[in-house]
C-alpha cells in the first residue's frame, strides 16, 4: 500500500514559469543536491518542444543509506533516477524518481501544482506517493522515505526561494 504525502509552500516569485524553471537550472539543482548531500547529478535527457519540457537525471546520494535498507543496495548508497516533465499549459510538472535497487519495486510519483496567489506569490503545492513493493518492509521503508523528505522540505524551498531572489526568472 502507497503512503501518500501533500506539502504547501509559498514562494515570493514574478511567476509560476519562474519558479517551475528554476527546477530545471543546473545552479539551483546543484544548490539544492549540496544540501541534500548529493554528490552526483548526470543528465539522461533534456528535451523541450514548447508545451512540454522533459529531463532525466541520474543522481547518486553522499551519505549511507540506514542499516535496515543497505542490504537491499549496492554500496550502500542510493542512486536513482529522476525524470521531471513540465507541462507548461497547466504550470505542473510530473516528479518520478525511480531508486535503483530491487529492480524498480521501489517508487515515488508526484505532481508540482503552481498557482499564482497573490503579487509575487506562488504556491507549489507537491503532492504524491511513496510506493514499495518489498515484503514485510514496505511500510516501514516508505515511512523512511517519508520521514526524510520531511526533514528536508523546509530547506528544499529556502534554497529555491533564495535561487529565485537571485534569478527572478527562474533562469541564470
Amino acid at each position: 500500500m502507497a503512503t501518500e504525502f501533500s506539502y504547501e509552500h509559498v514562494f515570493r516569485a514574478t511567476s509560476p514559469t519562474a519558479v517551475i524553471a528554476s527546477y530545471f537550472e543546473p545552479g539551483h539543482l546543484a544548490a539544492q543536491d549540496k544540501v541534500a548531500e548529493l554528490v552526483e547529478r548526470a543528465v539522461i535527457e533534456d528535451v523541450d518542444d514548447g508545451a512540454i519540457r522533459r529531463a532525466a537525471w541520474h543522481v547518486r546520494a553522499a551519505k549511507p543509506l540506514p542499516l535496515f535498507v543497505r542490504p537491499f543496495v549496492s554500496g550502500g548508497r542510493l542512486a536513482y533516477r529522476e525524470e521531471m516533465t513540465w507541462r507548461r499549459a497547466d504550470d505542473a510538472v510530473d516528479l518520478t524518481v525511480t531508486p535503483e535497487l530491487l529492480g524498480g519495486r521501489v517508487s515515488i510519483t508526484a505532481v508540482y501544482q503552481l498557482t499564482r496567489v497573490g503579487e509575487m506569490q506562488v504556491k507549489r503545492r507537491y503532492a504524491g506517493s511513496i510506493n514499495v513493493k518489498i515484503s514485510l518492509v514496505s511500510g516501514k521503508v516508505e515511512r523512511g522515505i517519508l520521514a526524510e523528505f520531511e526533514k528536508s522540505m523546509a530547506a528544499m524551498a529556502q534554497v529555491t526561494q533564495t535561487w529565485l531572489e537571485a534569478h527572478p526568472t527562474g533562469v541564470a
